[in-house]
């Protein structure tokens, strides 16, 4: 396989398995709730930049908007919609990223949550040069979290296999996701937000590539109510 082609699975990989270890927090909204977010972004690489987003819940529904902004100008947009069936214990998700220079990225997924509690979710993506990988996970709640286990193939029919967990302790909830590629490699992707005494949040990311080589960014967020 080709490296950029192992790159490619690895990263629909972990944006596959960013977006499956959300869905057991659907919840039924009583009335329409929305917050706004907004915050500047940097990373080991000198980059830097500003971000803002709207999050819309209401029973059995949230969406999510926003937008990204590098150093240079360049924006990049997010747009995603989640529906929840408590009755049936059925849901459906849906998520566009629009790329600086117009090209788009699509996921869409199905959930079903079973009788132990836990919850099962496939779909698909396609990138921004209109391939397209399937995805299939597992995500059980935790005494402080939930972890979840999945694969991800891509057009070629090579499967990588991916875990995560989301715990909440001491003030702090972290997310990581880890990636295996078909030829054993490993990546992994270890999110930390912390909220601070005044109110805004600050968030962490650190990618460790499968050669060891590490990147981190750190975010600043401060959230409204409007």
């Amino acid at each position: 396989m080709k490296t950029s082609s192992r790159l490619s699975l690895i990263l629909a990989a972990l944006g596959a398995a960013f977006l499956l270890t959300a869905v057991p927090s659907y919840a039924a909204e009583k009335k329409t709730k929305v917050k706004e977010r907004e915050g500047t972004w940097s990373n080991s690489n000198g980059k830097s930049g500003t971000f803002e987003g709207t999050t819309t819940r209401e029973k059995g529904k949230k969406t999510r908007e926003g937008s990204v902004t590098n150093q240079d100008g360049e924006t990049a947009t997010r747009k995603s919609e989640r529906t929840w069936d408590k009755a049936t214990g059925t849901g459906a998700s849906t998520r566009t990223t629009t790329g600086p220079e117009g090209k788009t990225a699509t996921v869409n997924s199905t959930s079903q949550r079973s009788e132990d509690g836990s919850v099962s979710t496939s779909g698909s993506r396609t990138g921004f040069n209109g391939k397209s990988q399937t995805f299939e996970n597992t995500t059980t709640k935790t005494e402080n979290g939930r972890t979840s286990t999945g694969t991800v193939t891509n057009a070629a029919g090579k499967t990588a296999t991916t875990t995560g967990s989301v715990t909440h302790e001491n003030g702090t909830t972290t997310k990581t996701q880890t990636v295996t590629g078909p030829q054993g490699k490993t990546t992994e992707r270890e999110v930390a937000s912390k909220k601070n005494e005044d109110g805004t949040v600050t968030r962490t990311i650190q990618v460790t590539a499968p050669d060891g080589a590490v990147s981190t960014r750190t975010e600043t967020v401060t959230v409204t109510k409007p």
